[in-house]
């Protein structure tokens, strides 16, 4: 006769935990802006060079050197008003919006001409989504830590290449801060996984009411 106790006290305890884990999750709707890292002298932090493989330090170079013959103050992509994709989006200086629901996070950031979903409802990744500047993201909460799996890269991004996977981690700082925790996994760029941090702080005013029309 104890037995659907027990089997009733499982289920019970499962729906406990798993409303707990939902109610742990931060609500991250909102304006944010990118917090560039400063040094002692207050001037922009210097970043390591990333780990390039041969190829890639030679791609490169090789478009630093035409950007430079050609006078470009801008990269190339920039000019052709192509989407900035993946990392880029991600660290653009302009202002940057999650919009958080149950089941996905649409993010839209000012210069960057398409929106980014990660889907919270889905376990895998089709195989029949093909690739894109954004990649096909999906996530799931980890306590108060935001989980992101990423692929299906196009190949068009500098410093990316079709082969890249990118996990993301993202949570609250005690200030409110938004930290997002990046690693690029990709043979053919990298020598080893790249790492970056991006860290968002929520903008306040007028800043805070909208994404703000950009037209490239």
């Amino acid at each position: 006769m104890r037995l659907p106790v027990i089997v009733m006290s499982a289920a019970l305890s499962s729906l406990i935990l798993a409303g707990a884990a939902h109610a742990a999750a931060p609500d991250i709707t909102g304006m944010w802006s990118i917090v560039t890292p400063t040094g002692p002298d207050g001037q922009p932090a210097k970043i390591a060079p990333p780990p390039f493989t041969p190829a890639a330090r030679a791609k490169a170079a090789e478009i630093a050197r035409i950007n430079a013959q050609n006078g470009r103050v801008t990269s190339e992509a920039r000019t052709k008003c192509l989407p900035l994709g993946m990392p880029g989006m991600m660290a653009s200086p302009f202002g940057i919006q999650f919009l958080q629901t149950k089941d996905r996070i649409t993010i839209y950031n000012e210069v960057a001409i398409l929106p980014r979903t990660i889907y919270l409802n889905k376990k895998t990744h089709p195989d029949s989504t093909p690739p894109g500047w954004n990649g096909h993201s999906i996530g799931h909460w980890e306590g108060k830590t935001l989980v992101v799996d990423t692929v299906g890269f196009n190949g068009r991004v500098q410093n990316v290449s079709e082969k890249m996977r990118m996990t993301e981690r993202f949570h609250l700082e005690p200030n409110g801060d938004l930290i997002n925790e990046m690693t690029l996994d990709d043979p053919v760029t990298y020598t080893q996984p790249h790492r970056l941090t991006n860290r968002y702080r929520r903008a306040q005013g007028e800043e805070a009411q909208e994404v703000m029309e950009y037209v490239c």
